[in-house]
């Protein structure tokens, strides 16, 4: 179970370094939502409970959905072919498995039980934290979206 962790976390950090290799906004919205899905099974293999990782995933997911929209009604017809530079694919693989070998290694001496770290005492001050967050994140929109100038006006 922890080596499936462990290749979970590999390919989480594969899709964060493809998104420096890619400059498609069609393919940026899918690494998010293979990303998202990602982290939802790290979640919930970490974690230890589905609800989370689920609502995780359905407001994360929707958010990329409209943005996938968004962006292709507002995307020109590009091609889609993407330029691979062999050299950094390279590079960036051998350090993504340096780190992979570095977190086995690190994984393999510590056991940790983590289905109960949202089920404390400070759980209400997590959610209030996380709709701080998802206002935040509404303001910072909202003065993005209402510049009058701009490529998404």
């Amino acid at each position: 179970m922890m080596t499936l962790l462990v290749f979970s976390f590999f390919f989480y950090f594969l899709g964060l370094a493809l998104f420096c290799l890619i400059s498609h906004t069609m393919y940026y919205c899918l690494l998010l939502v293979f990303n998202s899905l990602i982290c939802c099974f790290i979640s919930y293999m970490y974690l230890g409970f589905s609800w989370y990782s689920l609502l995780f995933c359905l407001v994360y997911v929707g958010g990329v959905y409209i943005l996938f929209v968004f962006v292709s009604v507002y995307s020109p017809n590009t091609s889609i072919v993407p330029y691979w530079n062999l050299g950094v694919v390279t590079s960036l693989m051998f350090i993504s498995l340096c780190f992979l070998g570095g977190f086995i290694f690190y994984l393999s001496y510590t056991n940790y039980e983590a289905s109960l770290s949202l089920c404390t005492s400070y759980e209400g001050y997590f959610y209030v934290c996380m709709c701080l967050m998802l206002l935040f994140g509404f303001f910072v929109l909202s003065m993005v979206m209402s510049v009058k100038t701009g490529y998404y006006r």
